[in-house]
């Protein structure tokens, strides 16, 4: 079974590969870890992923509210990038009839050729039919001055979320995708960052399993709250004892939203979940996503 210091080792391993990557601009490999060198595992901050990256700069510029949690809802269910191109549009204030259709053609024209969803994830069917034409569908009904008001009036992280993962087809998961886009652009009212709150998935629970064992709902909130609590004592000397020059401190995304030097509640979650990954990988298990290093 795999320590908390392999846990923080791994961290700071992925951390070192984006460093070396894009802050050095040194070639590959970045890594003499074999898993991490070979597979494909994805950064320790969320919010250096490419499709964060990607609706981050979109709606960088956009104050309006209702705009951005209307994009950041629309975007989460499709999450690919360049999807704003390819349907031949900016982000929209509002999804009216005209709008709609006009990207019910597009979309039925993009799928004939390639995915219109991103596979890192499973999104709900709504029920019989096709798909994106559910989401259009029930996008055009979401009633966002009553979400915006019932999301300002939450007295706490969980009930705001509540009211995402009510939206049709909308799942924890997804609400926490949503949620956490929020925090970006600095909508909530009450100022909650990715640092706030986090819905722990199923590949988290793997991974906090493989550390822990089996765990209840309550235990799975402990472990994940005391590993964020102990980065503060372990990673800014894991690189001594993996014989490296480059402190955390160093390596660390200096433009992280929130929390630097170290990781967001968020941002632990995802790591447990690509740690899992990368444990099985190393015993030679789970699905093999060969690292390209030309995509990130």
């Amino acid at each position: 079974m795999p320590t908390e210091l392999d846990f923080f080792q791994f961290i700071y391993k992925r951390q070192l590969i984006w460093y070396k990557r894009f802050v050095l601009k040194q070639d590959y490999p970045w890594t003499d870890d074999p898993v991490l060198k070979t597979y494909k595992i994805i950064n320790m901050y969320r919010e250096l992923d490419k499709c964060t990256v990607y609706i981050i700069d979109k709606l960088k510029n956009i104050k309006d509210r209702k705009t951005i949690l209307l994009n950041v809802i629309f975007y989460r269910f499709f999450n690919l990038m360049s999807l704003y191109e390819d349907l031949g549009i900016s982000p929209f204030s509002q999804l009216d009839s005209n709008l709609k259709d006009k990207l019910l053609i597009t979309f039925n024209e993009l799928r004939k050729t390639r995915p219109i969803f991103n596979n890192a994830y499973l999104i709900s069917s709504g029920g019989k039919g096709i798909k994106h034409e559910h989401i259009l569908n029930n996008l055009s009904q979401i009633d966002l001055d009553l979400l915006i008001k019932n999301i300002d009036n939450s007295r706490t992280t969980e009930e705001s979320f509540s009211h995402l993962v009510a939206l049709p087809m909308v799942g924890p998961f997804l609400a926490c995708e949503m949620w956490t886009d929020l925090t970006y652009f600095n909508w909530f009212k009450q100022k909650w960052t990715d640092n706030d709150f986090v819905n722990i998935g199923p590949g988290a629970k793997w991974g906090l399993e493989i550390l822990h064992g089996k765990l209840s709902k309550r235990e799975l909130n402990e472990k994940l709250y005391h590993l964020y609590n102990i980065q503060k004592k372990i990673l800014p000397t894991v690189h001594q004892e993996l014989g490296q020059e480059l402190s955390w401190q160093e390596i660390a995304y200096k433009q992280a939203y929130s929390n630097y030097p170290f990781l967001s509640i968020t941002n632990i979650e995802g790591a447990l979940c690509e740690f899992r990954k990368y444990w099985r990988l190393g015993d030679g298990k789970g699905k093999k996503r060969y690292f390209r290093f030309l995509i990130d």
